[in-house]
């Protein structure tokens, strides 16, 4: 990659050519699940032995659609600002010119709101951070944090700027300011994404998406887009319109995985613990034109409690859980993985498992379960972060089939 703070900044902490980290992380992969891949010793009714890992590439620059900067004072100008970043292997912040692994759009914004940052002393006093969130289409929220009150002249002048960079960029820009228990919209806090899978193919199909400012959401749409395409093609391979089952969703967020999959299955239980999630999926439900996702705030525990009849939760008066016919269950945990033995047995109950990992060693221990009911029917590795050592995993795993 071609940066001039490659090796110095802190945010690309790999410095290998790129090949060489993908074929880095793909040894390592295959070494630490080799035992969950070699089907034949565990006797399964499956053809491949042992199975592949399917890996997939990112665009090497250009793919990342947020960023958090904080800011330091330029070495020529003390009262100045530019955008920092941790340094690499240090705790001190190096100053950032440019950075090449964001969208073009977000990396032609990055000097021209400097400029005006720096022009307005009512912008930049007491300016402690800066994260910016794009979709491909070109439409970015810019939020400044500070360490002070906004009022009425803040506004003004940032909606000024606003209109200023729209013009400038021929960008749809909204510009929030946050500070201690406020937040300041100046236009909106909701971005769209049209993220299309299958492109050029008859599956061809578009999907709309709601990103909103501070919300979760896929850092790489290009590697959103294979993920999407990974699971729909796994599951449409399983299930059939003939085949009226339906799935349940755990951590399912704004709707990432589920509005894709409403097509495979007859309802989706959706669960989410977090509320202004549930109702961007809500969004995206209507946005989509999707109507067979039932979404409900629970957590995982709460959700396995609903369904075991051991709870009754008011939140679920109108949902009808009997009429379920669950076979499948997507599971999407944070990086600290399931790690509850409880959570992982009641998983064992689905025929197909769909488990979407950011942290491959807590993936490996909550395959140790998994696997005692379940094979690894494919495998996926997805370079969400090239530049790091990080690594996301898909693994979907089927009921054991044993011959006897």
């Amino acid at each position: 990659m071609n940066c001039e703070h490659f090796g110095i900044c802190g945010g690309c902490t790999n410095i290998q050519d790129y090949s060489t980290q993908l074929q880095t992380k793909h040894n390592l992969t295959l070494q630490e699940f080799q035992s969950f891949l070699d089907t034949k010793s565990k006797n399964f009714q499956y053809p491949t032995n042992p199975l592949a890992i399917e890996v997939f590439a990112s665009p090497q620059e250009g793919f990342r659609a947020r960023a958090e900067f904080r800011f330091s004072h330029t070495f020529q100008n003390k009262s100045g600002l530019d955008f920092a970043m941790n340094a690499f292997g240090y705790n001190h912040r190096v100053p950032i010119k440019k950075c090449p692994i964001l969208l073009p759009t977000l990396q032609d914004i990055m000097p021209l709101l400097l400029h005006y940052l720096n022009t307005y002393d009512l912008l930049n006093h007491k300016l402690y951070a800066c994260n910016l969130l794009s979709s491909l289409q070109n439409e970015v929220i810019i939020t400044l944090v500070y360490h002070k009150s906004l009022d009425s002249h803040w506004e003004s002048l940032a909606l000024k700027i606003q209109k200023e960079l729209e013009y400038t960029l021929n960008t749809n820009i909204h510009i929030i300011g946050r500070s201690k228990n406020h937040k300041h919209i100046l236009s909106n806090d909701i971005i769209c994404e049209h993220l299309t899978l299958f492109a050029n193919t008859p599956k061809e199909r578009t999907y709309t998406f709601f990103k909103q400012e501070s919300r979760f959401c896929q850092p790489n749409p290009f590697i959103n887009t294979q993920m999407l395409e990974f699971i729909v093609s796994a599951l449409s391979s399983i299930y059939t319109p003939q085949t009226p089952c339906d799935m349940l969703e755990l951590y399912c967020g704004s709707g990432n995985f589920t509005i894709p999959l409403a097509s495979i299955f007859r309802h989706i239980f959706a669960t989410e613990v977090v509320k202004s999630a549930i109702t961007l999926l809500q969004k995206n439900m209507a946005k989509n034109n999707i109507e067979n996702i039932i979404p409900a705030r629970l957590n995982a525990f709460e959700s396995i409690q609903a369904l075991r009849k051991e709870c009754v939760f008011f939140r679920l008066k109108n949902i009808d859980l009997d009429a379920f016919a669950f076979d499948c269950v997507l599971i999407d945990p944070p990086r600290s993985g399931v790690g509850e033995e409880e959570v992982l047995y009641f998983l064992q109950n689905f025929n197909t498992i769909i488990y979407v990992s950011c942290n491959p060693h807590t993936l490996l221990n909550d395959l140790r379960i998994l696997s005692q009911s379940h094979y690894v029917m494919q495998f996926g590795l997805f370079d969400q972060f090239p530049h790091t050592y990080h690594r996301e995993c898909i693994v979907i795993l089927r009921k054991s089939n044993k011959i006897l």
